[in-house]
């Protein structure tokens, strides 16, 4: 069985070498979109192909954020391209969890023709969130929710996928919907102890603030017309913009809720995390420039939006 990732990434130079070489551990290849990074990203990424890792990436120079349009055509291109059976729709900040290999593949060929698949979406809380830019360690990955309350998933797409032209990849990678039919295609959920991803979306002050405040923008330039869509983004920009401050604490609460409406959010102190690490076994060879900030990022990105 040949199984593939893809993932659009933009400023993750944080994490990206320690998700390609994690996730490059457990699937066969990995296709990436790099949309238009600013941070080092690019570089890493291509430093990473210098090694003759399985990983293809594309440039996306456009500054509006149409991930579900991005992501569908490279899992039709993965599909045909690599002759994959699926495709695991991931963000550079996902991790695949897997207890092996070989019991994934069983629960994979036990699916019935023509459906995909939902992975559990685990969320985990660093320990710390010192460090600036920062680069992803094993303390990222140490601490997850004990109980998810997003009731979310991330898409793992079958080949059946390639044929059918009315399928789509909705925003977020979560699952598969079909634009001739008013219910999406079925998916089957697997086991999380088959797989799952481990996501950890808040890792440090100046990360956050590059993603609340870069990723915003970016949705914003794609002239949505749907309010409900980006609302976590939208929450946090304008709490930035008013001249609100990403403490520890705050930091903690926003990992601790993640992906939730703010009307769901409940306080740091009754939510239980548990032990459950990620191992992460190889060792990172490049390091984040951490020099770059927010504010030169933000002017990088304007000059960008105001060229295209």
């Amino acid at each position: 069985m040949r199984l593939f990732g893809i993932t659009m990434v933009r400023n993750e130079a944080d994490i990206i070498e320690a998700s390609v070489r994690h996730n490059l551990a457990v699937l066969d290849g990995l296709a990436v979109v790099d949309h238009g990074s600013l941070d080092g990203t690019t570089e890493i990424l291509a430093k990473l192909q210098s090694e003759g890792l399985p990983l293809r990436v594309v440039r996306d120079a456009d500054p509006g954020f149409l991930q579900a349009e991005r992501m569908t055509v490279i899992a039709r291109e993965t599909l045909a391209r690599e002759r994959a059976d699926f495709v695991f729709a991931i963000d550079a900040d996902e991790f695949v969890k897997v207890e092996s290999r070989d019991r994934l593949e069983r629960a994979l060929s036990e699916l019935p023709a023509g459906v995909h698949a939902v992975a559990h979406w685990l969320t985990y809380v660093p320990e710390s969130f010192d460090g600036g830019a920062g680069t992803i360690g094993q303390a990222h990955l140490r601490w997850r929710l004990k109980s998810e309350r997003h009731g979310t998933y991330k898409g793992v797409i079958g080949r059946n996928f390639v044929e059918r032209e009315s399928q789509y990849l909705i925003s977020g990678n979560h699952l598969v919907d079909d634009l001739t039919n008013p219910k999406p295609p079925p998916h089957i959920r697997l086991r999380q102890d088959v797989v799952a991803l481990a996501h950890c979306p808040v890792r440090s002050r100046r990360q956050l603030e590059r993603k609340i405040i870069l990723g915003y923008l970016a949705h914003l330039a794609t002239r949505p017309t749907n309010e409900l869509l980006a609302f976590h983004w939208r929450d946090l920009y304008e709490e930035l913009r008013a001249g609100g401050s990403l403490s520890a604490e705050r930091l903690r609460e926003i990992a601790c809720n993640y992906g939730l409406p703010r009307n769901d959010w409940q306080p740091v102190d009754a939510i239980e995390l548990i032990d459950d690490p990620v191992p992460l076994n190889f060792e990172l060879r490049y390091q984040v420039e951490a020099g770059l900030d927010t504010l030169r990022l933000l002017m990088r990105f304007a000059e960008t939006l105001l060229r295209h």
